[in-house]
């Protein structure tokens, strides 16, 4: 089906995943990735001005706990079973029959499981929709199944233009759905629908696209070859779970549903950029990462160049963020008022979150392709603990700025784990890393400045504020190419004009045989 320098073998009809993967390729599937990310960008933006220019603290804080229960729920829907069967080297109609119907039984007991919980999160919670929220939010467990297997698939064969179209339904359907429903006064369930709607409509585009019988088969050896991968990865899922969630819960809990409105603001737009290169880059180099996971010297080639990208993306972003941070709460989402100003300090503190979590993830597809989950589980363990020191403090403290100050350090802890496995695994040392990063700082520090240098007054309009970050952006990206000789650009040029093109032509050639 000529993808670039991947050919997908077939035995019988089912993909064997390559073990050869060129630079070209992945760089399209990271493109066309980003042009369905980037129309999830517009639409969520046009969403979230919308939900918080209508919506209270209070409504935003429902939703937000709602869906602390749901992503709790979420880790045992998979177990991690989905990733056992991207990286299985040869995947026969049986093997994807068994994997779905663990996928079906493991999602229908997460659904389950959110009704019998449900009535008791009003103990957690002072609002009485949210049991109700929860049990909706929880049919999204039934509705992943319907697009698992062809995922999977498209996965494995590297085939993310063929996911370009269903990404861009979901973000679309979802955004017209939200901004329909909150201008008819539905307030926070026009988000709860919207959602629902939106996760149904991309997953029957995704077997729209790929065609996937969903028949039932249950091979205990397969069964317990998927389990055996995937359990290490639900247990550290569990640990990030209480990682990136138990702060909210925390907050809800301890300071009210109204402060986890804001602290929910906050930490949704300080790791946008987390999100948004999670699903671009990280979801692209899992499956290249396995492809080459006996090829230690490449591995450690294409992580390096990895995270001197993801890098400079999450630096220019979040430092945009970080400095514009009160008039994009004031011009953008509250509508020329002072609503969302509590949250500007824990914003601003979880923009420097969102950039160690950008940089950190992308180890985690190394380790995960070479089945190193046990250390990714010690480092969850580790942050985890921390947090939960440190949250302690900060909650008695009663001010979510010191919530954001305890994930932030506990986050970062993680250097202490991940940077040995890197020595022992790809052979790239403490040094490599500095070399590599150390020009973000006074990337940082410039945009943060010649912005406030530049722009005394918070005010403005929409118009202001586009001008403020792309100023704030050119200076960062400027900065950071002086001290770099520009080698981020000089690669994606690269990329861009000849390896893209040659590729195309390749893929064009075996087409016509």
């Amino acid at each position: 089906m000529g993808q670039g320098d991947v050919s997908v073998a077939r035995n019988e009809g089912q993909p064997k995943l390559n073990m050869h993967i060129s630079k070209a390729q992945t760089f399209r599937n990271i493109f066309y990735n980003s042009l369905a990310r980037g129309s999830k960008i517009t639409c969520r933006f046009l969403a979230s001005m919308v939900i918080a220019r209508n919506l209270s603290p209070a409504d935003m804080g429902v939703v937000g706990f709602a869906n602390i229960i749901i992503g709790f729920l979420d880790q045992f829907s998979d177990c991690g079973v989905g990733n056992a069967a991207i990286r299985r080297p040869q995947l026969e109609r049986k093997n994807l029959e068994t994997v779905f119907s663990l996928k079906v039984f493991l999602g229908a007991g997460a659904f389950a499981a959110a009704f019998l919980v449900a009535p008791f999160v009003r103990h957690f919670c002072d609002h009485p929709a949210v049991a109700n929220v929860t049990r909706f939010l929880a049919l999204k467990f039934i509705i992943s199944t319907i697009g698992f297997l062809p995922s999977i698939q498209l996965t494995r064969e590297l085939n993310f233009r063929a996911q370009l179209v269903p990404s861009i339904i979901n973000a679309t359907v979802r955004c017209c759905l939200v901004i329909t429903l909150i201008l008819c006064g539905w307030k926070f369930w026009a988000v709860v629908l919207a959602d629902l709607g939106a996760n149904l409509a991309g997953n029957l585009a995704m077997q729209y696209i790929r065609k996937t019988p969903l028949s039932f088969r249950f091979d205990r050896q397969d069964a317990y070859e998927f389990l055996r991968f995937g359990l290490p990865l639900l247990w550290g899922g569990l640990l990030a779970f209480l990682i990136f969630s138990m702060d909210n819960f925390l907050v809800s809990a301890t300071m009210g549903i109204a402060q986890l409105g804001y602290y929910a603001l906050a930490i949704s737009w300080g790791s946008f950029v987390c999100s948004l290169l999670d699903s671009t880059v990280s979801g692209v180099l899992f499956p290249a990462f396995s492809a080459m996971q006996n090829d230690t010297a490449k591995m450690r080639r294409w992580y390096l160049k990895t995270i001197d990208l993801v890098a400079f993306i999450a630096v220019l972003v979040n430092t945009t963020l970080l400095a514009n941070a009160h008039s994009f709460l004031v011009i953008f989402l509250g509508k020329g008022t002072d609503k969302w100003i509590p949250a500007a300090l824990a914003l601003q503190i979880l923009c420097l979150y969102g950039i160690v979590r950008a940089v950190t993830e992308p180890l985690g597809n190394c380790l995960m392709a070479r089945n190193q989950t046990k250390t990714l589980f010690h480092a969850s363990v580790l942050c985890a603990v921390v947090q939960v020191v440190m949250l302690i403090p900060a909650l008695y403290s009663r001010r979510i700025e010191w919530v954001a100050i305890a994930v932030l350090v506990a986050y970062a802890t993680q250097a202490f784990i991940f940077v040995p496995s890197l020595r022992r695994e790809l052979s790239v040392t403490f040094a490599d890393l500095i070399k590599q990063l150390w020009p973000l700082a006074p990337a940082m520090l410039a945009g943060w400045w010649a912005t406030h240098v530049c722009f005394g007054s918070d005010g403005g309009s929409l118009f202001t504020l586009a001008y403020r970050g792309l100023f704030t952006a050119f200076v960062v990206a400027l900065t950071h190419g002086i001290f770099t000789g520009f080698r981020c650009f000089q690669e994606a040029r690269e990329l861009i004009f000849l390896k893209f093109t040659k590729a195309t032509a390749k893929d064009q050639a075996v087409a016509s045989k």
